[in-house]
């Protein structure tokens, strides 16, 4: 069983090279042994993929037809055999929000476990809350960070997907809040009560943290009387600027505050009396036996959630 796709690669180095000596360089095989291995390829396949003259090597009409595919056919089986190499090791895998670089909670807890096995390769997959789950589910990642309405909501999708399909921890949780700026009358109040944003613009944040955190984050301010403002960037980064632009109220899920200092420095942080909502970072896996790494891990970010 040829597991490296050699005759495509052949095909494809000539092709780039337009050259057999300088593909048979590249590739580590004598000159002549390319060449049998391409009229092996062009006898099976039934037509000729190189003009060949003492000058030029070219492809064919019928060699440009089938580049493409050849080219897909060796990049394919570069990644069938990277992620061949990562069943068998021991890597960690982690699947993560486009932004987690910014929660510090995640920042921190990835740092720690890298500093206590340094040897140990450990690969954050950057990717859109929609994928996290399907990532874990597909083996494409051991397990994954995300944040998520908080798991006492009965629409939180941790309820949904926890048991036979997930398991899922809570690793820390924060009260949604708001970001007031300069000269909006919330300005310097620590805390106001859910009844006073009755009538107030808000401005929330979008699917861009998922799906459900931004429809729970949306039912509490209707459920309020607050009036939701929709922004064109609704990443809770981009509702800093907003809110220093316009002068409205953001909602602030409480994740961020790396950001700030850069962002929006003048920003008040205001806390909600009453009901309101929180939001989980939450890590899941498949309930299956781990790699020892992941095993590892999972039990490392246990440990620091439950000392607080």
């Amino acid at each position: 069983m040829d597991l490296e796709a050699t005759p495509f690669r052949a095909f494809v180095k000539v092709a780039e090279h337009e050259s057999f000596t300088r593909a048979a360089a590249e590739l580590n095989i004598s000159q002549p042994a390319l060449s049998a291995m391409i009229k092996e390829m062009e006898r099976r396949l039934g037509f000729r993929l190189f003009e060949r003259t003492s000058r030029r090597v070219s492809l064919t009409r019928e060699g440009r037809a089938l580049i493409t595919n050849a080219k897909r056919v060796v990049l394919e089986h570069d990644w069938a055999l990277q992620r061949a190499r990562e069943i068998v090791s021991n890597d960690l895998r982690i699947a993560a929000p486009l932004d987690s670089t910014l929660i510090a909670e995640r920042a921190a807890l990835t740092e720690a476990f890298a500093t206590r096995h340094p040897k140990a390769r450990i690969d954050v997959l950057a990717l859109s809350p929609s994928r996290l789950y399907d990532a874990v589910r597909s083996d494409e990642a051991d397990l994954a960070l995300t944040l998520e309405p908080s798991a006492r909501d009965e629409l939180s999708p941790i309820n949904a997907v926890r048991g036979a399909e997930f398991e899922a921890r809570v690793l820390a949780t924060r009260r949604v809040g708001l970001l007031a700026p300069p000269g909006h009358p919330f300005f310097g109040r620590a805390r106001v009560a859910e009844a006073e944003l009755k009538g107030v613009r808000v401005a929330v944040v979008g699917r861009v943290h998922g799906g459900p955190l931004a429809s729970g984050v949306g039912r509490w301010l209707a459920e309020v009387g607050a009036e939701t403002v929709r922004a064109g960037e609704a990443d809770a980064i981009s509702l800093m600027r907003l809110a220093l632009r316009t002068g409205v109220a953001a909602v602030d899920i409480g994740w961020f505050e790396m950001a700030r200092p850069a962002v929006g420095p003048s920003l008040a942080t205001v806390g909600i009396e009453g009901g309101g909502v929180s939001t989980d970072l939450v890590m899941i896996r498949r309930p299956r036996a781990p790699r020892p790494l992941a095993e590892r891990f999972w039990a490392f970010a246990g440990a620091r959630a439950e000392a607080g």
